[in-house]
């Protein structure tokens, strides 16, 4: 495509989802006008320290004085708007989004309890709205989430598509198709820039039909003799939906355990998706009243989160339902990298109770919602975009996906490898990088969210322990009457008997014998020598540099 005359820049910054998995937000700019593309969250590596998940940092937004005309989201998963309370309570805009993505996004907003209501509204595919200087069209695409949507954005600089999560499916379980009819049109009028989902780029071929599953679940189904299981993510209403039509074939009553896929069963009902005869869906409570080869369950918990009901089910703690031999239980998703050592401790429990396991490394219970190689090359294919951004990716998966797009015949200095931060400005002339701004990630956690100290601290005790010193000063003389005692947690005998902790407190004492003067419980020097103290000693002798908390008081 060539290029045409300089127009008003229009400037693609990302501020999350370029360089890692989740937590994806990207902005589109022009004049001091912007759209959000979604706004997403990211579980965290490190729930050893209570970490639950990280949202996006807005500081540069925040400090931009961009007027942000819209949020527009093209899906209903986490990783796309987990996080957009997060960025609401900061920016009161509309958010725009498909029928089944609010109703998502309406549970996750009620569930932050916002000060104000947010202005929500509903789009359907080839919709046209206008936000600002852009005109969004939503485009429709297959993907694990119904009703999921990539985006054309038409710019002064040109079209720029957003792919969103995809694959192209063809043979979707609703039988709304991918619509390559409306790419390969756009492509006619000339596309500047395409954005496209990495996450599946080492994989190649194309990804399985979601269809493809239906058989696979048919006999599982017929071979439980007692109760069928199936664990997946609470959004995927295209799986629950199959195990359902399932579950009716066999004379099954299907029963949501746990409440977020009772909310996701609700949801799916009213929004269309799970359109069944009324009494097809039983409580855990009418569930007792039926033999348990006319059941099938619907369960949280494929990552082997600790609070899912599938966790209880495997340590036997659950309050209404038990394992019992003859029961199938399928994990019907992928390990998210990093929960794969709870996520076996998981299965071997559920064999304990006597349930048959079945999960994706003995059987094909999961299909992937993100297109391969093949199906990534064909939209570059159908697009025909002048330039490229791989997005949604690790740096490898970004790498990689430059590489494709290369063969797939757009030239090298073309394409952008960008990560979090950094920015593409497009003039209508051609495209060239911008100034990186700030990008990051914060802990979402209530009023301690972002501080990183928090985090340190956590750390700290998780790697190096704590220990409290306790001191009593005579007020009158500025003596010390008590202590220094000494009270360790995490790092040696905490009750003040071993080696370590009686050597630790002569050192405190030696070192406090030291200071001149009377001494006095507010002074800054008494505290900062027994840590000092306490520090030096724990460093030199067990390589450790634990928490120090010191009290000191005057009587």
């Amino acid at each position: 495509m060539a290029a045409g005359a300089a127009t008003t820049p229009v400037r693609i910054v990302a501020l999350g989802g370029l360089g890692e998995i989740g937590l994806n937000l990207m902005v589109v700019e022009c004049g001091g006008r912007a759209i959000v593309i979604d706004c997403g969250m990211m579980f965290s590596d490190q729930p050893a320290l209570g970490i639950g998940a990280y949202v996006p940092e807005l500081a540069w937004l925040e400090r931009s004085h961009l007027t942000i005309e819209a949020v527009v989201l093209t899906h209903a998963h986490e990783d796309h708007i987990g996080a957009l309370a997060h960025l609401l309570r900061r920016f009161n805009v509309p958010v725009y989004g498909t029928d089944v993505t609010l109703a998502f996004t309406r549970r996750r907003l009620t569930e932050a309890e916002l000060d104000e209501p947010a202005d929500l509204r509903t789009i359907v595919p080839r919709g046209v709205f206008e936000a600002g200087p852009f005109t969004v069209e939503p485009i429709r695409v297959t993907h694990s989430t119904p009703n999921s949507i990539a985006l054309a954005i038409r710019t002064p600089a040109g079209i720029i598509i957003h792919s969103g999560d995809f694959k192209i499916d063809d043979a979707p379980v609703d039988g709304e198709m991918f619509d390559r009819e409306r790419f390969a049109q756009l492509a006619e009028e000339g596309v500047a820039l395409l954005l496209s989902d990495s996450t599946n780029v080492e994989r190649p071929g194309r990804s399985g039909s979601e269809s493809s599953l239906k058989p696979i679940l048919r006999e599982l189904t017929s071979r439980a003799r007692g109760r069928f299981f199936l664990s997946a993510f609470s959004s995927h209403l295209h799986r629950i939906r199959q195990v359902v039509e399932v579950s009716r074939e066999f004379g099954r009553r299907v029963v949501p355990l746990g409440r977020r896929i009772a909310e996701s069963v609700r949801l799916g009902i009213e929004t269309g998706q799970l359109n069944f005869p009324p009494g097809m869906f039983v409580t855990p409570g009418e569930a007792e009243f039926l033999a348990s080869d006319h059941l099938s369950y619907l369960t949280s918990g494929s990552q082997g989160e600790p609070m899912s009901a599938l966790a209880k089910l495997g340590a036997d703690t659950h309050p209404r339902v038990r394992i019992e031999h003859g029961d199938v239980v399928v994990l019907s998703s992928r390990y998210i990298p990093g929960n794969e050592r709870t996520i076996n401790t998981l299965v071997n429990r559920l064999y304990r109770q006597g349930a048959e396991v079945v999960y994706d490394a003995v059987a094909p219970v999961h299909v992937s919602g993100h297109a391969s190689q093949d199906e990534l090359a064909e939209l570059i294919s159908l697009t025909r975009p002048r330039y490229f951004i791989p997005i949604h990716g690790e740096y490898r998966h970004l790498s990689r996906h430059v590489s494709l797009a290369i063969a797939a015949g757009i030239p090298e200095h073309n394409c952008f490898l960008l990560e979090d931060g950094d920015s593409l400005v497009l003039n209508g002339i051609g495209a060239h990088r911008g100034m990186a701004v700030e990008a990051g990630r914060v802990i979402a956690e209530g009023v301690d969210q972002g501080d990183p100290a928090v985090l340190g601290e956590r750390q700290i005790l998780a790697r190096d322990g704590t220990v409290f010193a306790i001191l009593v000063i005579a007020a009158q003389s500025g003596r010390i009457v008590s202590g220094p005692d000494l009270v360790s947690r995490g790092l040696v005998s905490g009750d003040g008997t071993s080696e370590h902790m009686r050597r630790a407190k002569d050192e405190v004492s030696r070192r406090l014998g030291a200071l001149a003067g009377p001494l006095r419980a507010n002074e800054p020097r008494v505290k900062e020598e027994i840590v000092r103290a306490i520090r030096n000693y724990f460093s030199d002798e067990l390589g450790k540099r634990p928490l120090i908390i010191p009290y000191v008081t005057e009587v």
